[in-house]
Parts: structure tokens; sequence; C-alpha cells
């Protein structure tokens, strides 16, 4: 087949493992990042800030990132347009569809179910062959509007992206870690992280973006994915907490750290029941379960390094991009 994607520009390489898996499983692939904007881009947009002073109509940035989409698409021709949380509309896929009416467009929700989200979602209905979300509740809240229409498409893990490879010496000095947490700082994660560091010998070390905020704990700014890859291998323990409104899923990071060789103390999510690796992982329903968890990881690292290796077979086993897009394209078909 000939698949488009469109889709972030963005430190996880969402969209890049996206095109790297459907071009190992040997689809010919082309790819647009909606929110990476060029030079002529920003000179448009310039132009167009300056036509607006004066009363005259021009493109605004989502109008030219449609524009820009839907040039690319008649170009490529494809048979399947897999939307990462994208920026199409009706209005557009319908013009679309004139040009190319074999198109079909495949819309990916990846997020938490925001209300902005939900209108995105509904609006994707409207065009869309099929809407796959990643989060089971988001699939269980919105099948009675959206029927077959909808699917659940959990976030796996993609061995080309998420793994760590040898560390070094170096690697070790500036990323090894008793205990880890890669992510953005919200107020649960920064209570948490306090807690912790309040009861534990050494500090959890932490890496993302908006620690400035936690008081008292120490961020490390932000990782490219190969570093993020390579605390969760370096770290005895790496906590993933998923934010306060993820709706009963898991979040990439919960296959990343796996496929990496790591182990991982995670918040308990009704997801963990459906599947092997769910089973697996320490899940916590308290700040207390946690400190218990991480304490006797660090004690046991024996029994710590059997079950992060159990871990990781079954993700490359089982829970592998390829396998989900291998199934989704085989339904398509």
């Amino acid at each position: 087949m000939r698949i488009f994607v469109e889709g972030p520009w963005w430190a996880g390489r969402w969209s890049d493992i996206t095109v790297a898996t459907l071009q190992e499983l040997g689809h010919e692939t082309d790819c647009i990042y909606h929110n990476r904007r060029t030079a002529a881009d920003r000179l448009r947009l310039a132009a167009g800030r300056i036509a607006r002073m004066t009363g005259r109509q021009a493109a605004d940035w989502p109008a030219l990132a449609r524009q820009r989409l839907a040039a690319r698409l008649v170009d490529f021709r494809p048979d399947l347009l897999v939307s990462i949380q994208g920026r199409l509309d009706p209005d557009t896929a319908q013009a679309l569809r004139r040009q190319l009416p074999k198109l079909r467009i495949v819309f990916w929700w990846g997020d938490i179910l925001t209300p902005a989200g939900r209108r995105r979602i509904e609006e994707a209905a409207a065009y869309a062959y099929r809407i796959q979300v990643s989060y089971r509740g988001i699939h269980e809240e919105l099948a009675p509007q959206l029927g077959g229409q909808l699917v659940y498409f959990p976030f796996a893990a993609a061995p080309r992206f998420h793994t760590a490879g040898s560390l070094t010496a170096a690697d070790r000095r500036r990323l090894a870690a008793e205990g880890a947490f890669v992510g953005t700082c919200y107020p649960e994660r920064c209570e948490l992280i306090r807690y912790l560091n309040a009861h534990l010998t050494q500090p959890v070390r932490v890496w993302g973006r908006g620690w400035r905020r936690c008081h008292g704990v120490h961020g490390q700014g932000a990782l490219s994915l190969a570093d993020c890859m390579k605390v969760y291998a370096g770290a005895a323990v790496t906590l993933n907490l998923h934010h306060s409104d993820t709706n009963n899923g898991f979040n990439m990071k919960f296959y990343e750290i796996h496929a990496a060789g790591g182990y991982q103390v995670c918040d308990w999510q009704p997801a963990r029941e459906d599947s092997t690796l769910g089973r697996l992982v320490p899940a916590c329903r308290s700040p207390a379960e946690f400190l218990d968890q991480v304490r006797h990881a660090l004690e046991n690292p024996r029994e710590r390094a059997a079950l992060a290796a159990r871990a990781s077979a079954e993700v490359l086993a089982h829970e592998t991009y390829e396998l989900r897009f291998r199934d989704l394209l085989g339904q398509l078909a």
C-alpha cells in the first residue's frame, strides 16, 4: 500500500515510529509534521498577520497546515492516510475525496480525552474510515456514539527506537540512577516524588519539563528519546506516573521502559488485568505502596532483574507496533 502519515514533530518520535513500522511491513510511505513550520510557512504567516491588520483575509496556521497537507496528499496519491491527532477538517477531507476517491483515513487519538480532544474526535468521525484510541476507557466511553468506526489501539514498543544498546561509562555517570522518572511535571507527580525523596536513601532522579515548579525536586531537563532509553536501561527502578486524567490504559512509557530492558513501578490502571504484561508490572494505588514497591525492588536485585527480563521478552514478543499495524492493515484489507 501507499500510506501517508500526518503527525506531530515531537521528542517521543510518534510519527517517525509509525512511518518506520509501516516501511518495515513493506509499505511505501511519506510523512508530514503538522506542527513543524518551514521558513516558507513562517513568511506566509507573517504576511498573513500584516494582511489581517489591514482588514484583508489571510490563512492562519491551521488553514495553512491543511493546505500543505492536501497538496502533499494529491501529489503522493496514497491508499491510506494515518492522521495522528491530525489537523484535517471535514471540508478539506471532502475536497480531497473528489481528487482521491479511494483514499481511506485512519484518525489516531493517543492523548487524554479533554473537551477539545472530544471535539476533534467527533469532527474526525465525519471523514475517517476508522478512529483508533489508545486508552481503553476512552474507547468504552465513545463506543456507544461511534460504534464499529472506533477501535482500541494501545501504544506499543518499536525495537528500532526503544532499545538502549550498550551504556558507556559516560552514559552511566550522566544518566544512571537508583530511582528515575522521565516526564513533564504535574502536581500529583511532584507530590509523589517529594514523598519518595523524603523516605528513600537516594532521591529519585527526574528528567522532563516543568520541574522548576516542584520545590525541593531537582529536574534535569528534557531528554532525547535515545537518552530516555538509556535512563530506563540504567536505572534500578523507573517510575511510570500517568496523568491524573488518564482513562484506563497505558502511556507510551509503559511499553518503552521494558523494551529498553528496564524495571518499572507504575500507578494502577484497571487495564493491567487485560494483558500478561500488565499483570507482570508492579502497580500502586497510593504513595505508600509506591514506596514499598521501590524499596522491595532495590533490596531484591535478582528478583528485579528476573522480572525485568520477563517483561522485556513479553513486550518484544507480543506488544510491538509491527504486530499492532499488521493487524490493523489486515482488517482494512
